[in-house]
């Protein structure tokens, strides 16, 4: 046991040393506002990334009652992208290739436009989106009695299943507060700017504000079944407004100072105002319904993390339900799944820091 004892104590007063003269090497002065032990800020080096990802949404009617559902999904790409952060700012271009995505004979075309950002601070966390798709197909069509075997069911997917003719847009805001900015950095593992070098959590408050937008030729729910949902989820257009605030946590544990599971979860109540257009026999009927909207956002990330490179997966998704009326639910997420490699390089881009520096945001 003492040989055990002494060989640990041995090996540990080589890592703080070697922690330490990375820390000297790498950070600034004032290490952006982190505690250095926790955290080592890495904005004021060029980071270089490459990466993989695809970006989804979806829509879900659901009426609890009658046991309905329907699911929409656009056939979005999977991209290939090249990438840049440098004191603070970040950049990605990517790009889709056709032996990537090769599907739209089965789901259709998806024609889009999905500008997603995420902004990490020390302090505040910021989810942006924009997005305006057309062209989506139903995933998931559930009702009283209906499988695959079921002839109405099969007419369905084969009939209705694709929808050129459906549009959504959302346009979004999310801003989360982090308490506990000292030890626990975002950038680390979803903008690969900063290494997180032990575990360290925090508590998350802030609030959002989106609106949303669904509107086809016909009715989003296919006639042959349109009996089995409820009369309010059966609009052929619909737009909603929704202002709420939000609290949650985030954790980063570490292990052997490199490795990472990153794993971060807020939610919230809303106020919401759904407008909608209802077919009737000459024009549509317009109704105005005030409710509570729920909304939840998940990331996760997992990685390897040291100075000069970064290498993991990160996943983020936040979602949106809405009760226009009892057991009738409006649901709808937008996300992003990605898979990286950052490599850091110690170069200073002097226009860069010039512009910054008479901003006063240096």
């Amino acid at each position: 046991m003492r040989r055990v004892r002494s060989v640990v104590l041995f090996a540990a007063l080589q890592v703080v040393p070697t922690l330490n003269a990375q820390t000297e090497r790498w950070a600034t002065p004032t290490n952006g506002g982190f505690d250095s032990t926790y955290v080592l800020d890495l904005t004021h080096l060029l980071t270089l990334r490459v990466y993989m990802s695809t970006k989804f949404n979806s829509i879900e009617l659901r009426d609890a009652a009658r046991e309905s559902r329907v699911t929409y999904r656009p056939n979005t790409n999977i991209n290939l992208g090249l990438g840049a952060s440098y004191r603070g700012l970040t950049g990605n271009l990517g790009f889709g290739f056709g032996f990537l995505n090769n599907d739209d004979a089965e789901l259709g075309e998806t024609r889009y436009l999905d500008a997603q950002g995420n902004l990490f601070g020390r302090r505040f966390a910021a989810n942006l989106f924009a997005q305006s798709y057309k062209g989506y197909y139903i995933d998931v069509l559930s009702y009283p009695g209906s499988t695959e075997g079921d002839t109405l069911y099969a007419r369905i997917l084969r009939e209705d299943r694709v929808r050129p003719d459906l549009v959504q847009e959302n346009l979004g805001l999310s801003v989360l507060h982090i308490l506990g900015n000292r030890r626990f950095s975002y950038r680390a593992a979803f903008n690969q700017d900063a290494w997180q070098r032990r575990s360290a959590g925090s508590m998350l408050v802030g609030g959002y504000g989106v609106f949303q937008a669904m509107r086809s030729e016909r009715p989003e729910i296919p006639s042959e079944v349109d009996s089995l949902f409820a009369p309010s989820l059966r609009f052929r257009r619909l737009e909603q407004a929704e202002l709420g605030g939000l609290i949650g946590y985030a954790h980063t544990f570490v292990i052997r100072h490199h490795v990472f599971l990153s794993l971060s979860i807020a939610g919230g109540l809303g106020l919401v105002r759904s407008e909608g257009w209802y077919p009737e026999a000459d024009t549509d009927r317009r109704d105005i319904i005030w409710s509570a909207g729920l909304r939840s956002q998940q990331r996760i990330a997992l990685g390897y993390n040291s100075a000069r490179t970064c290498v993991g997966l990160s996943f983020s998704n936040e979602t949106s339900s809405t009760n226009p009326v009892r057991d009738a639910t409006y649901a709808w997420n937008v996300g992003n799944l990605r898979l990286f490699v950052a490599y850091r390089v110690p170069v200073r881009l002097g226009f860069v820091d010039k512009v910054m520096g008479r901003l006063g945001l240096l």
